[in-house]
């Protein structure tokens, strides 16, 4: 099964085509704010390099957030339009779950983040089996433990210690319980949770956390086989809180301070949008 992986969730953007047995190719660079401009470029060259046209893959994979507002977009946009053009399946993945799913031998829990803005990070948690036979050894698909969250680092060591930490200790592991972080983390956020979980907050190196499409594939290969699939035209980005929407302060003189009817209806559906997207 022939896949073309896109993830432009953050600055870094990381394209791939692989199938079962092998990888034709992958790009994965800085992309900064350039997203539009460049993930389409990229995935141009990507094909061509491999001598592989658009109809001949068999799926699109593609991470959904959370992350860049922006960002996110542009990957989920250009997978629903090339999944609804060439009618090919389409399999839609946390960004968190991705970063998770490179570290399934860690025992406890797998603490998936990135940087959410206003002091805050988006976090979800994951556990993996347990099992340590030789088909668990390569299942690399985490189990999520709660909900996506949006917390201080102090918030979020809370909420490790008060929801996370009880499921591992009924689960019979002894001794304390070591926290894996993983994910595009800054520097303040690492010495923040450091200073309130000490020895039990463990950094994961920023150069094994860095997200590949090549396992974005890996997990959504997966996915299909389950028959999880997403519709093209239904598909939203995780953005787990609403986005900051502001009205530009040079335009009031000429809007005016009265809104209209039309105007409110708009905002009505605006928000109906946003809040669909927060439900995913």
């Amino acid at each position: 099964m022939l896949l073309l992986a896109l993830d432009t969730s953050t600055r870094q953007a990381s394209v791939a085509l692989c199938d079962e047995e092998r990888l034709y190719g992958e790009y994965t660079w800085q992309v900064g704010n350039n997203h539009s401009v460049e993930l389409l470029e990229r995935i141009s060259r990507l094909l061509a390099e491999c001598g592989v046209t658009l109809s001949a893959l068999d799926g699109l994979a593609v991470a959904i957030g959370p992350g860049s507002f922006n960002g996110v977009r542009v990957a989920v946009a250009a997978a629903k339009t090339l999944a609804f053009a060439l009618r090919k399946p389409l399999v839609g993945i946390s960004t968190l779950e991705i970063s998770a799913a490179q570290f399934p031998h860690w025992p406890g829990p797998v603490c998936s983040l990135l940087e959410a803005g206003r002091g805050e990070l988006y976090a979800a948690c994951y556990q993996f089996s347990a099992q340590r036979d030789i088909a668990s050894l390569f299942n690399g698909r985490p189990g999520q433990i709660g909900n996506y969250q949006t917390l201080a680092p102090q918030e979020l060591v809370h909420y490790c210690q008060q929801e996370i930490s009880p499921i591992f200790a009924s689960s019979g592991q002894s001794g304390a319980i070591a926290y894996l972080f993983c994910g595009e983390i800054s520097e303040s956020s690492r010495q923040a949770l450091t200073q309130h979980l000490g020895a039990s907050a463990v950094f994961a190196p920023a150069l094994l956390s860095a997200r590949n499409a090549s396992l974005l594939t890996y997990l959504a290969r997966q996915r299909f086989a389950e028959n999880l699939l997403a519709d093209p035209l239904s598909l939203e980005p995780l953005y787990v809180r609403r986005p900051s929407i502001t009205t530009s302060a040079r335009k009031q003189p000429l809007l005016g301070s009265k809104t209209s009817q039309t105007d409110s209806q708009n905002d009505q559906h605006s928000t109906e949008r946003e809040e669909g997207a927060l439900r995913h």
